[in-house]
């Protein structure tokens, strides 16, 4: 008897703790996925709201790729203040970090805890507070600003240019030399550990974020010049 993959193991486990969801083995050639209901709970256990959505696994990939999150009885508007698309596919965090978390593995059971339960819940949250739990992260761009800023603890966005730079090129300074932060201290006694944190970002991510990065540090120190030179002329 063939011995089961991991997929398929892990599959059998989120199965055993979800009895809702079945799973489609032969959906395409590249992607397998669940369906099921998601139930959402309140404080105290008592039932509260139905989802129902669809788990996308890539099936030569994982554990080492992101799943894709489906909610498929529209309960939730599509809207970005919402971090759902036009096809209802959910955005759970910055990308980011679940490209972090990706490369080091992701556990098919861990994950629905960890990220995909909590996103409906605070859906419902914002619903009926008007905010998320924990804080909402950022959209689009500026998200990809916020990841680096809470990540390096660096406001100054030349710098997180620099940065991301140094590790796309693979020319992070020597343990003793001065930190790009621009602190005058070694880099192993300030953000070394940080910045080599990054390399478990892909370089093709890397690379995308540092050609954003300049154009948007480009793009404001352009505005702001305009604008300090029409102030002279005024």
């Amino acid at each position: 008897m063939k011995e089961k993959t991991k997929l398929e193991r892990d599959i059998d486990r989120f199965c055993e703790v979800y009895p809702s969801f079945k799973y489609y083995k032969n959906y395409n050639k590249k992607f397998c996925h669940l369906i099921g209901n998601l139930d959402v709970c309140d404080l105290e256990g008592n039932y509260y709201f139905t989802f129902r959505i669809k788990i996308y696994l890539n099936k030569d990939k994982y554990p080492y790729s992101i799943p894709r999150i489906q909610e498929i009885t529209k309960h939730i508007k599509r809207t970005d203040e919402n971090h759902i698309d036009e096809e209802g596919f959910c955005c759970l965090d910055i990308e980011h970090i679940l490209e972090k978390e990706s490369r080091k593995g992701i556990n098919l059971t861990t994950f629905y805890k960890n990220k995909v339960y909590p996103f409906f819940t605070n859906y419902i949250f914002k619903k009926e507070t008007g905010d998320y739990a924990n804080g909402e992260y950022a959209h689009f761009f500026d998200g990809v600003i916020q990841y680096y800023k809470e990540e390096l603890e660096i406001e100054d966005f030349k710098i997180i240019t620099n940065i991301i730079y140094a590790v796309a090129s693979n020319s992070i300074p020597n343990r003793n030399e001065l930190c790009l932060c621009g602190s005058e201290l070694k880099i192993k006694q300030c953000h070394l550990i940080k910045i080599n944190s990054l390399k478990s970002l892909s370089k093709s991510r890397l690379i995308s974020d540092l050609i954003n990065f300049e154009k948007f540090v480009n793009t404001n120190y352009s505005n702001h010049f305009t604008s300090n030179k029409k102030k002279r002329f005024l």
